[in-house]
């Protein structure tokens, strides 16, 4: 399933994954909530963790601080200390990372999203970013009332921490950020010309290639996939950081990311971080927004096709970044579509 092709001034929003990391995208899309509610986009679309942040935000019509606010929490409540992520688990006859308890639990239940919002007129599609594992690339298949939850479970399948893989309607998907952790890309060949990311991790940052053990230990029944990751997360990962940095003409794209590495890695469950990685967040997306909110002002005053490339809304080490990417050879010719 491919992006919705945007047709006239259409807005994006696209919010990466990273594990607990996404704690910092949480942070971010509450900090967005009061000023830049989810009505401003056309189009969200989330990536593993970010998918999680992302569902809550795009299910809410309007600012709502007390709902916006327990949602948040999640993240440093429900999901530091052993009851998220635990070596323990296996014992248990549940994965490391126990998805019933994120989905079924605290989605479903404690903190409910709620799922029937997503078909409200006004607004935005959300569509949820999954690796296919019948043809190896990247779906994006739009989020409703009725399949959102399994869709999430599909999105956090993250390979070795859970099973790698989940059902939903015949097809059997994964995380994408296996294949693509940051579809920046494929939205701009969608056609979207303001498009706004929430990165968990600082722009400069450059991702290294998987090495051959963790793809083996990812999809030890599929070598093929297992080669595919390691050539193309990185790839990916890596491109959108340069295109976000060198936007295309006519495009503008706006970049919300935390200046140095976060107190968080992609499985760390200790509350206090998770707690300070929010706070983060928040901070940036109260910064964004007003920010934003501005801008979106002033480009609804001009012509179509005049918008030119802004800043990012973080500071960069953009030399860094070129260098490096510039160094990257490319892999080979994969089923996964790329930058044109």
């Amino acid at each position: 399933m491919k992006l919705p092709i945007a047709k006239g001034a259409k807005r994006a929003l696209l919010v990466e994954g990273g594990g607990m990391k996404g704690a910092f995208a949480g942070g971010v899309l509450h900090g967005m909530n009061g000023l830049l509610n989810a009505t401003n986009f056309d189009l969200v679309v989330g990536v593993s963790s970010g998918a999680c942040s992302a569902a809550y935000y795009v299910t809410m019509p309007k600012p709502e601080p007390v709902k916006s606010e327990k949602a948040l929490s999640v993240w440093y409540s429900e999901l530091s200390g052993r009851q998220l992520i635990s070596v323990f688990h296996p014992f248990q006859g549940k994965t490391f990372l126990d998805q019933e308890y994120l989905i079924d639990y605290i989605f479903r239940n404690k903190v409910r999203l709620e799922s029937e919002n997503l078909e409200k007129e006004g607004l935005p599609e959300f569509r949820i970013a999954v690796s296919n594992l019948h043809s190896h690339t990247v779906d994006y298949v739009r989020a409703t009332a009725t399949n959102v939850f399994d869709l999430l479970k599909a999105a956090t399948s993250l390979p070795i921490a859970t099973r790698g893989k989940h059902k939903l309607d015949g097809t059997i998907y994964s995380d994408a950020a296996i294949l693509n952790p940051l579809p920046l890309q494929d939205l701009i060949e969608a056609g979207y010309k303001s498009i706004t990311i929430v990165m968990n991790s600082p722009i400069a940052r450059i991702s290294e290639p998987l090495g051959f053990i963790t793809g083996l230990l990812a999809f030890p029944w599929n070598w093929k996939l297992s080669k595919m990751m390691r050539e193309w997360h990185h790839h990916h990962f890596n491109d959108a950081r340069r295109i976000a940095l060198e936007p295309p003409k006519g495009v503008q794209i706006h970049t919300i990311a935390p200046d140095d590495s976060l107190p968080v890695g992609l499985v760390t469950t200790v509350r206090n971080k998770l707690r300070e990685t929010v706070e983060l967040g928040v901070k940036k997306g109260e910064e964004a927004s007003q920010f934003l909110l501005n801008l979106f002002a002033v480009n609804r005053k001009k012509l179509k096709g005049t918008t030119k490339p802004v800043k990012t809304l973080t500071s960069k080490k953009s030399l860094t970044l070129k260098k490096a990417v510039k160094k990257k050879t490319k892999p080979k010719k994969s089923g996964v579509s790329k930058k044109k």
